[in-house]
């Protein structure tokens, strides 16, 4: 297994993997939770940002195995962060995808935004693997990957689940504590110090 950069023609396979994975997700089922379809909404939704900004301007981290897309990574590079024009750009897509959500998930995004450390850092927005990779290392690999490139950075996410939370503080990370939303299920902020 090896990690390669996403390409635009990957999109797709991205798209329905993130999909897959986080319909269960506590918050980001939040998101789509009055969309007429939510499993497309999520996956139109993903593939706005992925077009809009994470191919173009961010890092997508790739693993794949026979061709199959066994695992991904997303992220903001410190000196790269999402504007408000990459966040213009998108709206259209989003709102398309995510419809009468909408209003919703944007305030959701806005408490996420007002909590992420203001200088730079490596932000990652998400990591997932497919229930066929589960157990390999996937995940470990991806955000070693993440780490090393990021050398002296800091890197910060925010975390939905216990389990995850107890990898991220296995890789260094430190709990920030609850992000202040009014969202029904917390999330985490973790930080991982740099030098920067």
């Amino acid at each position: 297994m090896q990690i390669k950069p996403g390409r635009h023609n990957d999109i797709a396979a991205i798209a329905e993997l993130l999909r897959k994975v986080f319909i269960d997700d506590p918050v980001l089922a939040e998101y789509v939770a009055r969309s007429r379809d939510p499993e497309l909404a999520l996956e139109r939704f993903f593939t706005t940002e992925l077009k809009k900004f994470y191919i173009p301007k961010g890092v997508v981290d790739t693993v794949k195995e026979d061709g199959k897309l066994l695992g991904v990574a997303l992220w903001a590079k410190p000196n790269v962060p999402i504007t408000k024009l990459d966040e213009l750009r998108m709206l259209p897509g989003l709102m398309r995808a995510l419809g009468r959500s909408f209003p919703r998930a944007r305030q959701f995004d806005s408490y996420d935004a007002a909590a992420t450390p203001g200088f730079p850092h490596w932000y990652l927005y998400s990591i997932v693997v497919s229930d066929s990779a589960r157990g390999k290392g996937v995940g470990s690999m991806l955000l070693d990957h993440g780490i090393e490139r990021a050398a002296d950075w800091p890197i910060y996410l925010e975390s939905t689940t216990a389990g995850s939370r107890k990898l991220y503080e296995r890789k260094g990370f430190i709990p920030l504590g609850i992000v202040p939303s009014a969202h029904p299920v917390p999330e985490m902020g973790m930080w991982r110090p740099g030098v920067h």
